[in-house]
């Protein structure tokens, strides 16, 4: 008795593979442009308050998310019928920004880069609990091998670990919980409604945090505040599109790319190389996230 054959690997037609060509090269636009973002908002934040300039990011990133709207047929595009799901996702969304934001206050880009990229392991992590997904074996050991690739890299036990690098933990896992809901509820709402109404909460939460901090900012830092939110909003743009038109498995990898991004960035305006443990522990995260989004492809 002959064993089953397994079934022949799909190939994908002329028009999928172009739509797969289109959403890498969109996605990897993206994360190019979400770099830009985080390097200007780290030299930003050598001169103005964290909350200010974190405010005018979300002030300026709705410019392109609604000019999207617009073209997508109308603002009647961004209205919901789940308000209160949109307030709790951009709570958590509002947390990744802090987080990560003060991350590069504290911490080479690269460095931040490193520990966000946990994010996929956290949400396959919570996606048992959150969406009753089942997290097989081989799973649970890829997110314990990529968590000890963090521990490598923030090294507990050389002294204290810095703050930064908690502010950017407690970013990967609101962006996770924000992914997660974003997975759950997201084919009920439209793609621009979530960065819409999560940039007007974070205005709302930022304004009175940074009236008592503010600096009126000079013509040169208002036009770095202005790009640094036109970049992020372009490039969150990029990124729903990408996921639009292409599958998760064929794009998401290219997620790692932004750390060749922060290397460069880094050493070109900021004078930080990554070190031998930043180097190895990133290499095992990236390589247990990669191995779960293999796995989810198969899946």
């Amino acid at each position: 008795m002959h064993a089953p054959r397994p079934p022949a690997p799909h190939t994908p037609a002329p028009a999928e593979r172009q739509g797969h060509l289109t959403g890498i090269v969109l996605i990897s636009v993206a994360f190019a442009l979400f770099s830009v973002t985080d390097a200007l908002m780290k030299h930003v934040t050598r001169t103005y308050p964290l909350f200010e300039a974190f405010f005018f990011n979300a002030l300026f990133a709705l410019v392109p998310i609604v000019g999207f709207a617009l073209a997508r047929g109308g603002l009647r595009t961004l209205a919901t019928q789940r308000p209160l799901v949109h307030l709790v996702r951009s709570c958590f969304g509002i947390g990744a920004g802090l987080g990560a934001f003060y991350g590069y206050t504290r911490m080479p880009i690269a460095d931040v880069y490193a520990i966000l990229f946990t994010s996929p392991l956290i949400i396959t992590a919570l996606s048992q609990v959150v969406l009753g997904e089942r997290v097989r074996v081989a799973q649970w050991i890829a997110i314990l091998v990529g968590f000890s690739g963090v521990l490598l890299m923030l090294r507990p036990g050389a002294g204290i670990i810095d703050p930064g690098a908690l502010g950017a933990m407690a970013s990967a896992f609101c962006f996770a919980v924000s992914g997660l809901i974003v997975r759950r509820y997201g084919r009920t709402e439209s793609a621009a409604s979530y960065p819409f109404y999560g940039n007007l909460l974070a205005m709302a939460v930022l304004l009175p945090l940074m009236a008592p901090v503010f600096v009126l900012p000079d013509a040169a830092g208002f036009a770095l505040m202005m790009a640094c939110g036109l970049c992020g909003g372009t490039a969150l743009l990029c990124l729903l599109g990408a996921f639009r038109i292409a599958p998760a498995a064929v794009v998401a990898p290219f997620q790692y790319t932004q750390m060749l991004w922060g290397v460069l960035y880094g050493a070109l305006f900021f004078g930080d190389w990554p070190g031998p443990a930043l180097l190895a522990g990133a290499a095992v995260v990236i390589g247990s996230g990669l191995y779960l989004l293999r796995r989810e492809a198969r899946h």
